[in-house]
């Protein structure tokens, strides 16, 4: 008798989780799909926990985060040119990531970021190659422990791996940022309200 009760568990989950209009899939999260906007309070700083990561110290986490501080550097706005030379143009803006817009029919996920950039990938596995100004980087999309792990790959620069995860109620996404460059890493945190 204990068994069927068992069976009958078992079975009814994973017909839920099969279920269509659900939010749960069987080896995946909820459905990320909706328009983001960052929360600054409960966002990290990239330039104080990369600051942070190069003087070994272990980061505080959670606290307010520094995008739009004014704050110069990699990531907060870039370094300005010698005179008579044209600025360059920062591998990071803050403002590129104050809204994002996610549109996501299992596997296909579409990322457009706040200057309406797109990112077109497959939360399969499959790789696929953007072109940019730097050279070409090559992306991936999976499932990883319930959340949406995307690895971008540039020919020059740091490897970027970005984990996405929605909150049950689908009012919160962060996005967990860890960037890798020569046997070094630092990680920070992006906290995103839902735009209703």
């Amino acid at each position: 008798m204990g068994h069927a009760r068992a069976f009958g568990a078992v079975f009814g989950a994973l017909i839920l989780l099969a279920a269509p209009g659900g939010r749960a899939v069987a080896g995946g999260p909820s459905d990320l799909s909706g328009r983001w906007k960052l929360n600054h309070d409960l966002s990290e700083d990239p330039g104080e926990r990369m600051r942070e990561a190069g003087r070994g110290g272990s980061a505080p986490r959670g606290g307010r985060g520094g995008f739009g501080s004014g704050r110069r550097g990699r990531f907060g706005g870039g370094r300005a040119a010698p005179e008579g030379e044209e600025s360059p143009r920062p591998s990071f803006d803050p403002e590129s990531v104050e809204t994002l817009s996610i549109v996501h029919h299992d596997p296909e996920l579409k990322i457009i970021d706040a200057f309406g950039r797109e990112h077109a990938l497959s939360t399969d596995g499959r790789r696929v190659e953007e072109e940019r100004s730097a050279g070409t980087v090559k992306m991936r999309a999976e499932w990883k422990d319930g959340h949406v792990v995307v690895t971008s790959a540039p020919e020059h620069g740091p490897k970027i791996v970005e984990t996405y995860a929605v909150t049950a109620d689908g009012s919160a996404l962060t996005v967990t940022t860890k960037i890798e460059n020569r046997g070094r890493s630092f990680e920070y945190r992006r906290v995103y309200d839902a735009v209703r």
